[in-house]
């Protein structure tokens, strides 16, 4: 059975997944206090799924971006436990968890993870028969320069292009997007933006089982660097003075 781990964020998420799927999952959010609630809720979704840690077969875990501190406390958790059991790690980019959660819709989508200070950590995803693929670098931007990277996307295909748009979308990016891409933009709405520990497991879970693995001594959290693209700014009118 195989244990995923993501607490990229403070919505962290665990969930237990084999051969028959999701076994038990569990979601809240933290107040900055991974490191004294993850232990925690892991032993109680062992108990919720009438599991222990002898059954462990394997450790998924949230690679980034994400948090630094939130990244670190999960990662440091499930490296422990893959050495202590002898299992392997498997690390899945949060990212890749988000979009997996909306393989099957047909639209280019962006994906989106707040990063705090008006930022947010994107990627643009395509999705064929369920799979996913990310097709772009990340990127680190704030709402007006997501806003202009989606555009810019679109006009390049065509003019009547439209984007799915998933993730971390709070009510300022929302406002944002709708303001400047109009309905050529289509939101995800915010139960299907949770983002699920039962999602990182499936992915986790199918590189296990093609033998793959990641090493424990030399895996870090991914963090993106913290210049952001921003997007252009109303141009403002020269005052009396100027």
């Amino acid at each position: 059975m195989l244990l995923a781990i993501d607490t990229a964020t403070r919505l962290a998420s665990l969930a237990l997944y084999d051969a028959q799927g999701v076994h038990a999952e569990t979601m809240w959010r933290s107040r900055e206090n991974h490191t004294v609630e993850l232990m925690t809720q892991i032993t109680r979704l062992l108990e919720l799924a009438r599991a222990s840690k002898d059954t462990l077969t394997a450790i998924g875990v949230a690679l980034g971006p994400g948090s630094f501190t939130d990244l670190r406390v999960g990662m440091s958790v499930a490296k422990g436990l893959a050495y202590a059991r002898g299992i392997p790690i498997v690390a899945i980019p949060t990212l890749d968890i988000i979009a997996h959660a909306h393989a099957y819709q047909s639209l280019p989508m962006w994906v989106v993870l707040a990063a705090g200070r008006g930022r947010y950590s994107v990627a643009r995803y395509a999705s064929k028969r369920g799979a996913i693929k990310r097709v772009s670098d990340y990127a680190l931007v704030d709402a007006a320069g997501l806003a202009d990277l989606i555009m810019r996307e679109m006009e390049a295909e065509s003019k009547t292009a439209r984007a799915f748009i998933c993730g971390d979308v709070d009510a300022t990016l929302a406002r944002t997007l709708i303001e400047q891409c109009g309905a050529r933009v289509v939101l995800a709405s915010p139960a299907h933006n949770a983002r699920r520990a039962a999602f990182l497991a499936e992915l986790a879970w199918a590189r296990f089982q093609r033998g793959e693995s990641d090493d424990p001594h030399s895996l870090a959290p991914m963090y993106l660097p913290h210049e952001s693209v921003e997007g252009p700014r109303p141009s403002q009118s020269p005052s009396a003075n100027d």
